[in-house]
């Protein structure tokens, strides 16, 4: 049988990505691509960029750097003031945040017991480095698979047999972008219309550019919640715009870019 090719296996990939990357928080696509729609440069090189990191995994201490939700799976018994709940007849674990901060590479657990498993008891703040993919720590090393930019698992790699594992997923990430962006034009005014997938934003920014090689450029701010904006006294010509999420850990990727023709 014939092997598909690289370009076909990169799309594969990346869809895996798109659909990976939201589990847990929506039950689609982050972005639905219509018939018609123009798909700019940007969303698809940060699309790519986000398949990368997934490849690469962890390259630096900025990559760990926010707070994320872990829970702690080990088949060890608790040890001294150690907690951590049963969760069948081996697995016993606990779920708490930790946070990263790679100004002074330096990591906190706000939960139960400590970071490292549910049998030491080796307490709840230290240092980190990365380096190759593997996390360092004062505590121990961890091998890290990361499974979309915002999760990741890591194995205890110091001990043998290793007892257990940690899954994380990221409390300070941007928001999910909108979908479904549309444009109706109705004399001087170019009605935009989008769904917004997130619960985080703390608003919108629009933008527009008047030519598909033209300069983007910030016309509007909606309130957190807005799935509409009139963009009025428009002259004849062409538009191109484009909705982005925003919160206070960034934007989202670009919406799709919708065009818009005032006569």
């Amino acid at each position: 049988m014939k092997k598909p090719s690289r370009i076909l296996r990169g799309i594969f990939a990346l869809a895996i990505v798109l659909i990976v990357d939201v589990v847990g928080a929506t039950d689609s696509v982050p972005i639905q691509f219509k018939d018609g729609d123009v798909i700019s440069a940007g969303v698809m090189n940060e699309l790519l960029q986000r398949l990368n990191q997934v490849q690469l995994g962890f390259e630096s201490v900025d990559d760990l750097n926010g707070i994320w939700q872990c829970t702690v799976y080990d088949t060890g018994a608790p040890f001294g003031t150690d907690t951590c709940t049963p969760d069948g007849a081996l697995v016993n674990s606990k779920t708490g945040n930790l946070t990263f901060n790679s100004s002074n590479k330096t990591w906190s657990w706000a939960g139960a017991g400590s970071l490292n498993d549910c049998g030491t008891g080796l307490g709840s703040t230290g240092t980190y480095d990365v380096k190759a993919g593997i996390l360092l720590t004062n505590i121990g090393v961890y091998q890290t698979s990361r499974t979309s930019p915002n999760e990741f698992i890591w194995f205890v790699t110091n001990s043998f047999p290793p007892s257990g594992f940690n899954y994380c997923t990221k409390i300070t990430t941007p928001p999910a972008p909108v979908d479904l962006l549309t444009a109706t034009v109705t004399g001087t005014t170019v009605g935009l219309t989008w769904v917004d997938q997130s619960n985080n934003e703390t608003g919108f920014r629009v933008e527009r550019k008047t030519s598909a090689s033209g300069t983007w450029a910030s016309i509007a701010t909606p309130a957190s919640g807005a799935t509409s904006y009139s963009d009025t006294g428009r002259t004849s010509g062409t538009y191109f715009y484009r909705v982005f999420s925003v919160n206070t850990n960034g934007d989202s990727i670009s919406s799709s870019e919708v065009q818009a023709v005032v006569q």
